[in-house]
Order: C-alpha cells, then sequence, then structure tokens
C-alpha cells in the first residue's frame, strides 16, 4: 500500500519566512529601494538644474570672444625700443616781423604725410606721420618743449609780392576802414579806392566811419557839450540861429552796413541843411549798391565828433585781419589813453598798418602812425 500524499504546506509568511523558506529583511529592503529613487530624482533635477541654468546664464555672452581674441596682440606685442635720449629742438628763425606768420600757410601747402602706427598700439589708434617721435609709452609728440607765439596769422607765402597802391604787403586778410564824411564823399576818390581794393582782396572786412578821430570817450563828450553850450550863448547873444547838426552826442556802435540804421546816418542820407553834402546813396549809387550787397560790410555809427575809430579797429582785430589799410584825411586827432592802448595791440599781434598820404603830409596823428610803423601809401590828391 503506497504511502499517503499530503498537499503541499503554504509558508508561514507571518514569522518573516522567504519564499524559498529563507526570512526576508522588510526594513533593509524599503531602505535601499528609498535611496534608489531618491539618488535617481536627485540625478534627473541636476541634469535639468545644469541644462537651463546654462541657457540662461549664458544667453548673450558670446560676443565677448572677439574682444579676448583681439586683445592678445597687443599684450604680446614686442616693447617698442626706447628713443635716443635728445630733445626736440625747433630750428630757429630770425626775427623778421613780416615773416614772423608763415607758418600756417606753409602747413595748408604741404605734401600729404608718410603715416604709420604705433607699435603695441590697439587697432582703433589713430595713424601718426613716421617722422613724429614718441615717447617710450607710445605718446606722440616725445618731450619737445617748442609752443611758439600764438599769434601767427599766415602771412608770407599766399601773398608774395602783393601790392595794395603801391605797398607791399604779406598779409593774406585785410581789413579796410574808410571815413566817408563830406570832405572824402567830395573828393571823388571812394570808387577808385574800392575798385582796387575789392580787386585784390574781394573778402576784405570792411567798416565805414564819419571821421577819422580817436579821442576817449569822456573827452569827446566833454568837448562836444562844451561846444553846444557855447553855440547856445551865441545865439542868445546875437539872436541869430546858430545851425549845428546836432546837440547830442551818443557813443557809436559796429553795425551791419544792410542794416536799416545805416540808412539814417548822416553820410549816407546826407545832410539836408547843406546842398555839398547829398550823402553816399545819392552821391555815388554805384559804390552805395556794391557795398549794400556785401556781407562783410559795417559802419561805426554817430557823428565825427565822436572820435571813436578806434571802436573800428578793434572790430577789425577781433575779426584776425593781418593788415588793416586805413583812408582818412587826418583832421581829427589821434590821441589819448585809447590811441595809445591801440598802438601797443596792433604791434603784439604784429599787423600790418596802410595810410593814406593823400594829403602831401598828414595834418594829425603823425606820431601814432609812427608808433605802428605804419606803411605809406601815396594815391595822390584824387
Amino acid at each position: 500500500m503506497s504511502a499517503p500524499v499530503y498537499p503541499p504546506v503554504k509558508p508561514n509568511r507571518r514569522d518573516g519566512s522567504g519564499r524559498f523558506g529563507g526570512k526576508t529583511d522588510w526594513r533593509a529592503f524599503f531602505k535601499k529601494t528609498i535611496v534608489i529613487v531618491f539618488l535617481f530624482s536627485l540625478a534627473v533635477h541636476v541634469l535639468l538644474l545644469i541644462g537651463f541654468g546654462g541657457v540662461t546664464l549664458f544667453k548673450g555672452r558670446l560676443g565677448g570672444v572677439p574682444f579676448s581674441a583681439e586683445s592678445l596682440p597687443s599684450e604680446t606685442a614686442q616693447t617698442p625700443p626706447a628713443p635716443p635720449d635728445e630733445e626736440m629742438v625747433q630750428e630757429e628763425k630770425t626775427a623778421d616781423p613780416n615773416l614772423m606768420d608763415e607758418a600756417p600757410a606753409a602747413e595748408e601747402s604741404a605734401p600729404p604725410l608718410e603715416m604709420m602706427t604705433v607699435p603695441g598700439g590697439a587697432s582703433w589708434a589713430p595713424a601718426i606721420p613716421k617722422d613724429m617721435k614718441t615717447s617710450l609709452t607710445g605718446s606722440v609728440g616725445g618731450t619737445g618743449t617748442g609752443t611758439g607765439t600764438g599769434t601767427g596769422t599766415g602771412k608770407g607765402t599766399g601773398r608774395s609780392g602783393m601790392k595794395l597802391f603801391g605797398v607791399e604787403i604779406k598779409a593774406k586778410k585785410l581789413g579796410v576802414i574808410v571815413s566817408i564824411n563830406k570832405s572824402v564823399q567830395n573828393s571823388g576818390v571812394l570808387a577808385s579806392i574800392f575798385s582796387e581794393i575789392f580787386k585784390l582782396f574781394p573778402d576784405a572786412d570792411v567798416i565805414l566811419t564819419n571821421g577819422g578821430g580817436m579821442v576817449d570817450w569822456d573827452v569827446a563828450l566833454s568837448e562836444f557839450n562844451t561846444e553846444v553850450e557855447e553855440a547856445k550863448k551865441r545865439e542868445k547873444e546875437t539872436g541869430k540861429r546858430v545851425v549845428m547838426a546836432h546837440l547830442k552826442l551818443e557813443l557809436p556802435k559796429i553795425l551791419k552796413f544792410s542794416s536799416g540804421e545805416a540808412m539814417d546816418w548822416t553820410p549816407i542820407k546826407g545832410f539836408n541843411l547843406d546842398k555839398d553834402y547829398p550823402g553816399l546813396k545819392a552821391g555815388d549809387p554805384d559804390l552805395y549798391s556794391k557795398l549794400l550787397k556785401r556781407n562783410n560790410t559795417w559802419f561805426l555809427s554817430g557823428y565825427a565828433a565822436a572820435n571813436a575809430t578806434y571802436k573800428a579797429f578793434d572790430e577789425l582785430i577781433k575779426k584776425k585781419v593781418e593788415a588793416i589799410y586805413w583812408y582818412n584825411d587826418f583832421t581829427f586827432p589821434v590821441e589819448g589813453r585809447e590811441a595809445e592802448r591801440l598802438a601797443s595791440t596792433i604791434l603784439d599781434n604784429q599787423i600790418e598798418i596802410i595810410v593814406d598820404d593823400h594829403m602831401d603830409g598828414f595834418k594829425k596823428g603823425k606820431e601814432w602812425i609812427q608808433k605802428v610803423q605804419a606803411k605809406t601809401a601815396s594815391r595822390g590828391p584824387g
């Protein structure tokens, strides 16, 4: 009789026995699983952080790479050799007053310079002439100390041999002061004067004046007021009217000739109580029209008694003229503080002065003319 077959006995899992009869450590099992899941999650988050963070941090930063590449040549460039220990010495010139201002004109006509770049310099550094010294650090100019006088006016090259009314001048920019009072208008020379000036110097700065005196304003005003009082006194004593062009003197101003004020100026409109003084507009309409069309014609307002021609000189010097032609009959005084100041300014700036000896000898102002070393033109009486 065969032995009885019993059904398989299921293991009792409550006591922790495994499928194969071994005991399972559930605490270790879950701990290991949690660690694996945590590490996997951490790795995923790190990768995501690196990916998105890299895009954010380095976005738009690629433009800086060429700058680093450009800076490498200047860092590796060889140091330029030190120049010889010598100072730049400017060539000394003879102190000729007529040739003091040749430098600017020479620079205008100089040929193009051969250029180079400073060794070790950046690509944006400007080119410099090859014959110009540089310091150890590449600074242009070395250590030269020459500064010049600061009063150069460009004379000497562009107008060599130029003659104005027979007088040779070296200036390139001319200023003109012409008295157009009654005596000058009646002489009939104004048209010929301006014809030659505009032919040789079409861009000349012109200032018209009423008389050509130079007297300090306080002195001129006091003398004028005294004359008015004396005229009133004579009129009262004699009962006869004393004719005067004006009874009030104002300090003259430099005004545009094309302005409305010029039309009210006595030398332009004339003096209706004097038939021999019609004024420039009626007496010489052609010249009046030419002057009116120019952009660089001015006039010194006021009456001849103001004797303020120094204002016209000051204006031309301010406009950087290099020579001044002064047409004046020299019947008015040229004296006082303003005249002395102006003479010093003319000499300091080396301005050529040309005066016209059409009266065969200067009645007034001779000392001032000599002081400024003026050149004399001889146009004759007309």
